[in-house]
């Protein structure tokens, strides 16, 4: 029997003190469409709240990474 691995959500304060951004700055930025030049991270609703996987914000702050020494 294999067991999942429990995925790790980020509220929207944690994931923006996780990039080092202000939540202000990173709300704006979802709404805006834009955070760093790109598209901002990927994030889920969970009803009203707003949720962000740590993998997804791996993910992005390597394409922002690699674009910038292209």
């Amino acid at each position: 029997m294999t067991t999942a691995i429990p995925r790790k959500l980020l509220t929207e304060r944690e994931a923006a003190e996780y990039l080092g951004y202000r939540p202000a700055t990173f709300r704006q930025s979802r709404c805006m469409g834009i955070l760093a030049g790109t598209k901002p991270p990927k994030h889920q609703k969970l009803g009203r709240a707003v949720r962000y996987d740590i993998a997804d914000l791996d993910a992005w702050i390597e394409q922002v990474t690699k674009g910038a020494t292209a």
